[in-house]
């Protein structure tokens, strides 16, 4: 008797067990998720390359006399205007030079208006037959010599003042001084470097584009410039010149950078990632790249029996609080956005977390 009424216990915990085990898996457990609101935006497609930048003018200015470093005026950093003297040399021989060669200027220039005079009045005497020809001919020759004689001084005078101007080192031009090279008392030899002047109005970089980049590069694009030095900014330039020629060793094409930003913390020899611009899509339905759920199928040609993989790529949207899988095709990649070009439409919902677990139709649960 008791046997019996514990088998039929035993059957009925079986059955109840049964039940609840179906009943359980009946229950749908909804997928905690996050959303992307999808929404229209612009993205652009850049060329990406890296290089060093320059002053758009680099110059440095070498010593013209061989002599002795007298005085330096300037400091690296400093800001300097077009012939602004930025060091001196010793220049007394220069300095005596110049004056001897003033003072026979002054005396030829003297003589040479005198013997203009003379010749203007024996002028006016001759054409009233007072003088004969060989007197007139005498002054003409004298006035002549004394031109002769004033243009030498002339010349013996520039040539003076240009040795005695030598001994100045001079900016070529409005800029800021990168580095000095000698120091004050300092004997230097003609062609040794002295100052180097940047230009600090314009900056510029040149870089090598290679592979297909070189086809899509054109005069004009704009560029976005990063400097690991200045992670949290962001700068601009454009394109100015392209070679018309792909150098033969390195198989690059090199293209200069003009800075459209001018900011004093730029600096020449900074390194930094240049992108150019070559498409830029407005109004463009842009989602983040990692909601994407990538798959690539195998077909197979039935001529040549050959396969082809072909890759699609999904992603989830959320409707009526469930996951609904969606097949899209993609077009612009960039900093971890891509762009939507079909599957997609305005307000779409997006899951951009969970989407790797959650299944199609399943009850998901948005989160913040």
């Amino acid at each position: 008797m008791y046997k019996k009424i514990f088998l039929l216990m035993s059957f009925m915990i079986l059955i109840f067990s049964g039940c609840t085990k179906k009943t359980e898996e009946n229950v749908e457990k909804s997928v905690p998720v996050k959303i992307y609101k999808v929404k229209s935006g612009s993205i652009s497609k850049y060329i990406r390359a890296t290089g060093s930048v320059t002053a758009d003018e680099d110059v440095i200015v070498y010593s013209k006399v061989a002599e002795r470093i007298e005085n330096i005026i300037v400091k690296p950093g400093q800001k300097v205007v077009k012939d602004q003297v930025l060091a001196s040399q010793k220049n007394d021989i220069q300095k005596q030079s110049l004056k001897i060669a003033d003072a026979v200027l002054s005396t030829a220039g003297a003589q040479s208006k005198l013997a203009e005079q003379d010749f203007e009045r024996m002028s006016k005497l001759y054409s009233e037959k007072a003088i004969s020809v060989q007197q007139f001919d005498q002054v003409r020759t004298l006035k002549e010599t004394a031109e002769h004689t004033l243009s030498q001084a002339k010349s013996g005078y520039e040539q003076a003042k240009e040795q005695y101007e030598n001994s100045f080192v001079k900016a070529p031009f409005d800029g800021v001084v990168a580095a000095v090279y000698v120091e004050e008392s300092q004997m230097i030899n003609i062609g040794q470097p002295v100052v180097q002047v940047l230009s600090s109005s314009k900056m510029k970089a040149k870089i090598n584009l290679t592979g297909e980049d070189i086809q899509y590069a054109k005069v004009g694009q704009k560029v976005l410039i990063k400097f690991p030095s200045l992670p949290d900014d962001k700068f601009t330039g454009r394109v100015e010149k392209i070679n018309t020629s792909i150098d033969r060793l390195s198989k690059s094409l090199e293209v200069e950078i003009t800075f459209l930003t001018k900011d004093n913390r730029i600096k020449s020899g900074m390194f930094g990632e240049f992108l150019i611009e070559t498409q830029n899509h407005s109004n463009s339905l842009v989602v983040p790249e990692y909601a994407l759920l990538p798959q690539t199928e195998v077909k197979i040609n039935r001529e040549t029996g050959l396969q082809n993989p072909v890759k699609k790529y999904y992603l989830f949207i959320v409707e009526n609080n469930s996951a609904k899988l969606k097949e899209v095709k993609t077009g612009i990649l960039n900093d971890g956005q891509i762009e939507i070009n079909y599957g997609l439409k305005n307000g779409d919902s997006v899951i951009i977390v969970g989407q790797n677990i959650v299944k199609e139709g399943q009850s998901v649960n948005i989160i913040d």
